[in-house]
């Protein structure tokens, strides 16, 4: 027995086929959405997955940007603050002007530089022995306390020698110079 396909009825309008053009059609859905599944389904996956990847790091990167901005703010606040200190500790120690800055409170006689060694890995440190003379004990603590404006960065050791002589005291006294590395 042989089985029949029955014919497709021709129907047509202004001289088209509508059942074959209807079929076309058809044909052309399924052959969209079958392309449109196999072709841009994984796409919008990959775009899924990479716009998740994109917020992610947009996320951190603005967190680090946030974090970046408060550190440099903090950073030219502190360097604002301690800007004499860091310049300080770049300058070489001059004996004239270190001469120059405490004859208000002093003579120096003679400036004796000891030894240089590196100070902690990061300074380097300069020993001094200073011989001076002055007309009263005052006017060493006095300087003392001026030194701490001093430009250079600079430590005066206790004890001190103060002998009298002549009516004035002659002192003498160590003293450490330090310079960043």
């Amino acid at each position: 027995m042989k089985i029949k396909i029955p014919k497709i009825p021709k129907i047509e309008m202004f001289g088209i086929d509508v059942i074959k053009n209807m079929l076309f059609f058809i044909l052309f859905i399924f052959i969209f959405l079958f392309l449109l599944g196999v072709i841009v389904a994984p796409s919008i996956k990959n775009f899924k997955i990479i716009k998740k990847e994109y917020f992610t790091t947009k996320f951190k990167l603005d967190n680090s940007e946030k974090e970046l901005n408060m550190k440099t703010l903090e950073y030219q606040k502190l360097f604002k603050e301690n800007k004499r200190t860091i310049f300080a500790f770049k300058r070489e120690f001059d004996k004239e002007n270190f001469k120059n800055f405490s004859s208000k409170y002093m003579k120096i006689i003679d400036i004796k530089e000891k030894k240089s060694e590196i100070y902690e890995n990061k300074f380097i440190k300069k020993t001094f022995i200073i011989t001076a003379i002055l007309s009263t004990p005052t006017n060493f603590y006095k300087f003392v306390k001026a030194s701490q404006n001093y430009k250079n960065i600079i430590k005066i050791y206790f004890p001190i020698v103060f002998k009298a002589k002549n009516g004035n005291i002659k002192l003498v006294y160590k003293l450490e110079h330090f310079k960043k590395r």
